[in-house]
């Protein structure tokens, strides 16, 4: 077993590393937005940190993917305007002219009823969608009102900020929600097309906590973000300023009992045996996390930022908080194929309600963009969530395309014959699901890491969009509060 110390962080000329490692040292597993933007604060702060990455990029799913000419997101494609902990990140580093405003984003919704317009910002237009009853409609514009008023009350990067304003939502699903709220067409023709087309969600499967924290904060908004030179420029950002070790896949994280514990010299920086009393100047590392090829790296202090359906598995004796939550965690799955068309076709973006005919919940044509790296017309089909568990059932999520093939047949003209480039995309944990109940299991939790009482035994933190809120800037949220822990520990 190999023992090794995390390292002093690099840093370019423009970035020094005030004080790096002066207060402590941190271990994060993980490099997504939540576990980037928790290293990049730690760092900040004086303390020397190391980056553990799984895989062989970095991001998460929050990155660009490529595959021959075929150029795709990891997972998010969008960013909403609201994000404060992101754009404080945004603005540090000095990233601000990558944001490219999208305005006034709609799509056309098919349902078996025929075709309609929706609005995928909150607006006056969606008074216009045709299903809509007159009381509907007066209820949406009533509804719309008491959302915007509850704005100040509701933090969109924390699903858990509703329950203070209604804790009904906690325990309410989604669908129950809008039925109630508006009526039964503004679901079916509003909300659930948007539910399952962008998010792969069923609005039955989850609470009204996404939904009443997030929507106060778009009525009257109509800019959504996507980043120049990619979703991944972020992430590669903050990488670029950190110690990011890819390839090297955490099997295991846990805390050191007093007797294993090795000292530290904050000078030498070296590890040894503990002695029967710890000299001055020296402090006794708390953490050890094992890397698949066996080397064993002491820490002060372990954020985890990967999921959190993986995330049980690598800490070694969880205490009881820990464990019933992370056992609470689930995701949704999400199946997309990439198709590379060697004809130009129009912009085009379509949901599909459901009821409607077709294993297809998002269907966009891209148009070629080479400068922006896309030499070819991209054609994106998002599976519906029931086409995702078919494939799952049915062992396709390798080949998701052998379900897709017949209708894109009956769609475009000689599919077979343009069709130059297949990629198959299959993310197993695509967006944490908040059930009900789950938030306030949640809230208890953070209360639980906040804990001044962890100071004498500091338990792993946690973060990551399952901690936090089903969107980026919710992760990236949860990254910075996870930092706060952490320094507060230290102060401690």
């Amino acid at each position: 077993m190999t023992m090794i110390e995390t390292t002093t962080p690099k840093r370019d000329a423009d970035h020094p590393a005030a004080g790096a490692g002066s207060i402590g040292s941190a271990l994060v597993v993980g490099s997504g937005i939540a576990g980037l933007t928790a290293a990049y604060r730690l760092q900040d702060a004086g303390m020397q940190v190391t980056v553990l990455e799984a895989n062989d990029v970095i991001g998460g799913r929050m990155g660009d993917r490529r595959v021959g000419d075929i150029a795709f997101n990891s997972g998010a494609r969008l960013v909403y305007p609201f994000g404060s902990a992101f754009n404080r990140l945004i603005a540090d580093l000095s990233l601000g002219d990558v944001l490219v405003p999208l305005r006034n984003l709609t799509a056309q919704c098919v349902s078996p009823a025929g075709s309609h317009t929706i609005e995928l910002m909150p607006s006056v237009r969606s008074l216009a969608t045709p299903a809509l009853s007159m009381r509907e409609r007066f209820a949406l514009v009533t509804h719309a009102l008491r959302m915007r008023a509850q704005r100040g009350r509701v933090d969109p990067d924390w699903a858990m900020s509703a329950i203070a304003v209604d804790p009904a939502a906690d325990q309410q699903t989604l669908a129950d929600y809008v039925r109630a709220a508006i009526g039964q067409q503004a679901l079916s023709s509003m909300v659930e097309p948007v539910f399952r087309s962008t998010r792969s969600f069923n609005p039955e499967t989850l609470s009204a906590l996404f939904y009443r924290s997030t929507v106060p904060h778009l009525i009257g908004e109509d800019t959504v973000y996507t980043l120049r030179g990619g979703m991944g420029t972020v992430c590669q950002a903050l990488a670029a300023r950190l110690d990011v070790r890819t390839g090297a896949a955490v099997v295991s994280i846990a805390t050191l009992p007093p007797a294993a514990q090795p000292a530290f010299d904050d000078a030498a920086r070296t590890t040894a045996a503990i002695p029967a009393t710890t000299p001055a100047g020296r402090r006794r590392p708390r953490f050890a996390v094992t890397l698949r090829d066996g080397a064993v790296m002491l820490a002060d202090h372990v954020v985890c930022a990967t999921e959190g359906s993986l995330a049980r598995a690598l800490v070694r004796d969880p205490q009881r908080e820990e464990r019933e939550m992370l056992d609470a965690v689930c995701y949704n799955a999400l199946g997309v194929v990439h198709y590379g068309f060697a004809q130009p076709l129009p912009p085009l973006m379509q949901f599909a309600a459901r009821g409607a005919a077709s294993r297809i919940s998002t269907f966009q044509q891209l148009p070629a963009a080479p400068a922006s790296g896309r030499p070819l017309t991209q054609i994106y089909c998002q599976l519906t969530p029931e086409a995702a568990e078919e494939a799952e059932r049915r062992g396709l999520t390798g080949n998701l395309d052998a379900l897709l093939r017949d209708e894109l047949r009956a769609r475009i003209p000689d599919f077979d014959r343009h069709v130059c480039a297949v990629v198959n995309q299959w993310i197993a944990r695509k967006l944490p699901v908040f059930v009900p109940g789950y938030g306030g299991r949640l809230q208890a939790f953070w209360r639980w890491q906040e804990d001044a009482a962890r100071n004498a035994a500091p338990p792993v933190v946690y973060c990551g969009d399952w901690t936090s809120q089903a969107l980026l800037t919710g992760a990236c949220a949860s990254g910075e509060r996870a930092a706060r822990i952490v320094l507060a520990r230290m102060q401690n």
